[in-house]
């Protein structure tokens, strides 16, 4: 078992200044083990299954076997790492997942160290080391940055991710603090009406963990919804109906069409850029608003948070 720590009497001691904060951004990993403090190692059937993201912008991306995760990610110094909470999906994986006992780790995550290529997080009292190697073959690249995986979804989730970003940034879209209240008002009114009530038996840290998810969900859609927004003002086009809002499609193609052949980014593998386009490009998979009917002169009339129950 490959490790570049020395274990004494349960200690994890890590040898400072072989790594800083900057080597994180941008690079993606698949899962190795997870070695735990009884020495109990779970390794994943199948590495890909199990990636870890360090984005540029201070987030994180988790791909666990059937399900997804997300979070915020920070290092403050040389080989300290933590991360904020993980909003995760919770699918049920087939026999023999690590999912749940993966995502769990990241809360507990306070350093780091890199050796012969490989990374390894250790966990609070040297709870568990997880060790991590880099994800395959560059498979494509945004800005210049290289996207390592051969998952179709996380080729995709890549680039529109960072070409989304600079978009907002070029246009200084963002979600106002009025407008995050209000959004989250109308889901608080929305869940009320229907007899749910989420927080009815959290803890208070618990409690604190759901709103900050929250909020963040509620940035990061007022923001897509504006972006959305501003794309279809620009291209025009068909939109097509989705469960978190209304998708200019067209203007969403033509936009990556101009980004790729401007460079912004680039897909290598073949087989990848097929699927990729497969969204954009079959009609047959969506389901698309009436040309100048009702919905479609309403998608992006009125922001949702403003909308009535």
């Amino acid at each position: 078992m490959r490790r570049p720590l020395v274990l004494q009497s349960g200690l994890f001691l890590l040898f400072a200044g072989l790594a800083n904060a900057s080597e994180l951004s941008g690079t993606a990993w698949q899962l190795v083990e997870i070695v735990s403090m009884n020495d109990t190692i779970d390794k994943p059937d199948d590495p890909s299954k199990y990636t870890l993201e360090f984005r540029d912008d201070g987030r994180a991306a988790m791909k666990a076997d059937c399900n997804r995760g997300s979070g915020t990610w920070s290092s403050k110094s040389d080989s300290q790492l933590q991360f904020g909470p993980i909003a995760s999906t919770k699918a049920q994986c087939p026999p023999g997942s690590i999912s749940v006992k993966y995502l769990a780790q990241f809360e507990w995550v306070r350093s780091y160290v890199m050796e012969d290529g490989h990374l390894f997080l250790a966990t609070m009292a040297d709870g568990s080391i997880i060790e991590f190697e880099p994800v395959g073959d560059v498979t494509a690249t945004v800005f210049g940055e290289d996207v390592r995986t051969q998952d179709s979804s996380q080729v995709q989730d890549a680039i529109l991710t960072r070409l989304f970003d600079r978009y907002a940034a070029d246009k200084d879209i963002m979600a106002e603090p009025k407008e995050i209240e209000r959004f989250l008002e109308r889901m608080r009114l929305g869940m009320a009406e229907k007899g749910l009530n989420a927080d009815k038996d959290l803890t208070e840290e618990e409690a604190e963990q759901v709103a900050a998810m929250q909020r963040d969900m509620a940035r990061s859609m007022i923001r897509q919804w504006k972006i959305n927004k501003a794309l279809h003002e620009e291209y025009g086009g068909r939109i097509i109906y989705q469960q978190l809002g209304p998708e200019p499609l067209d203007a969403y193609r033509q936009f990556l069409e101009k980004q790729q052949r401007e460079g912004a980014f680039a897909i290598r593998n073949k087989s990848l850029e097929v699927h990729f386009w497969r969204y954009f490009t079959d009609e047959s998979i969506h389901d698309f608003m009436e040309p100048g009917g009702k919905d479609e002169t309403r998608a992006f009339a009125v922001p949702p948070w403003e909308t009535e129950n």
